[in-house]
């Protein structure tokens, strides 16, 4: 997996929709001179994106970038499952336990024909009960006033 970008690098980043966005490295920023106990070893990139109307710049650790459009983006490249699932909670997506390691089983024609039932059963319901027709207001004739 790659962690080191360069200024000029092509790069691919999630902004919200379905593929990667294509950008490219324009800065390489560390906040080691802040005296803060930045690790020196997490730099973050300012990744420029074009549009037709004007240039879009997001600040991304390598975390967060694809080398290629194919992705997936780098945090979900990494092997420990842990380390993958704290970065996934900086970002406030916290994923569920177990949610990389899966095996896929191919199901038994039974539970096909299971499932099937069991999705008919769910559109299956009783007849709405019909609405009483509302009463019909009365009409009043309007009285034409007498002249004395």
């Amino acid at each position: 997996m790659k962690t080191k970008y360069d200024i000029k690098d092509t790069v691919w980043i999630h902004i919200g929709e379905r593929t990667l966005t294509q950008g490219r490295v324009v800065e390489i920023i560390d906040l080691e001179h802040l005296e803060e106990g930045h690790n020196p070893e997490n730099e973050l990139y300012v990744v420029e994106l074009k549009t037709g109307v004007e240039d879009v710049y997001e600040v991304r650790s390598y975390e967060q970038i694809s080398p290629d459009a194919d992705g997936p983006i780098g945090l979900f490249r990494k092997e420990d499952h842990q380390i993958t699932n704290r970065a996934m909670k900086k970002l406030g997506m916290p994923l569920p336990q177990g949610v990389m390691e899966y095996e896929h089983d191919e199901p038994t024609p039974e539970q096909i024909h299971a499932a099937m039932e069991r999705s008919q059963q769910a559109v299956q319901h009783d007849p709405l009960p019909a609405k009483r027709a509302p009463a019909k207001k009365k009409f009043y004739k309007k009285r034409s006033p007498k002249t004395i």
